[in-house]
């Protein structure tokens, strides 16, 4: 944890390089709600992300830091599962419950059984 603060500078920078790389492309599905599944410093991040956003945002933002997902995730959930280790037990069973209400679902993770679900289901 001490090195992981240490190199926290050092996180930030190669975040920015990766985000000036980055292509988006927008979305043909209009967005109803955004939902993050992440605990520890995956959800510390998204409630950064969702403040760092929120008066420019039209709809709810919500991070999840447990096994129980809004009855409102549907088809038009844009749905961010975060775990730095990809074996978060909590984020692992959101996502098959966000994939199986056909939410459009986006893996952010090191590696783990999240990057093997993110790659089976591209």
């Amino acid at each position: 944890m001490k090195q992981l603060i240490e190199n926290f500078g050092a996180q930030i920078n190669a975040a920015i390089e990766i985000g000036k790389k980055f292509k988006a492309t927008k979305s043909k599905i209009k967005f109803e709600n955004i939902v993050v599944s992440g605990l520890g410093g995956s959800g510390i991040g998204a409630d950064l992300v969702r403040e760092y956003v929120a008066s420019e945002l039209k709809i709810p933002f919500i991070v999840l830091k447990d096994y129980v997902l809004p009855n409102f995730i549907s088809d038009k959930t844009l749905f961010i599962a975060s775990s730095y280790s990809g074996n978060t037990e909590e984020t692992l069973s959101s996502v098959e419950i966000a994939l199986k209400k056909k939410a459009t679902v986006t893996c952010i993770t090191s590696g783990g059984k999240l990057a093997e679900i993110a790659a089976k289901k591209k």
